[in-house]
């Protein structure tokens, strides 16, 4: 299971890897056309069911860390102590770098978690690589999360 998650991981990096080749070139000058909407810089945080993506997002932008994902649809956001994945679609929100107003604004994206179901990688891809190319446009920096053993 462990070696499959891994080049599971190694593919979607790969992919994610060109996709933002791809939308930093062909987005270029209209790339800024969004940013009322995903203000830069625009975070992403992929990783396996249950390391913390969820939880990371939500530090990041201030919230607690076991929000629940309240006005979120798709499990966007919310924590869960169980090891079922609780995040369904890729989504965005914005906020404060840590929740310090004084900071500018910042776009965090939460993404489901990859290795539950081999069947379903495909679907989580193809919406995760759709959101990004359709909606963001262009990211910034990518964090792959771990478990922490």
């Amino acid at each position: 299971h462990s070696d499959t998650l891994t080049i599971t991981m190694w593919s979607i990096t790969a992919r994610l890897l060109s996709l933002t080749l791809v939308l930093h070139i062909t987005q270029g000058a209209r790339a800024s056309t969004n940013e009322d909407r995903y203000p830069s810089p625009r975070i992403v945080i992929l990783g396996a069911t249950g390391v913390g993506k969820s939880s990371l997002a939500n530090v990041l932008v201030g919230r607690d860390k076991n929000y629940g994902g309240a006005n979120f649809r798709n499990g966007c956001f919310k924590v869960s102590a169980g090891l079922d994945s609780i995040t369904k679609k890729t989504c965005a929100d914005q906020g404060y770098w840590l929740g310090d107003t004084s900071k500018e604004r910042f776009t965090v994206i939460d993404t489901p978690g990859f290795g539950d179901q081999l069947l379903a990688e495909e679907k989580t891809i193809e919406n995760l690589v759709t959101t990004l190319r359709d909606q963001v446009k262009y990211v910034h920096v990518f964090i792959i999360a771990f478990k922490q053993n």
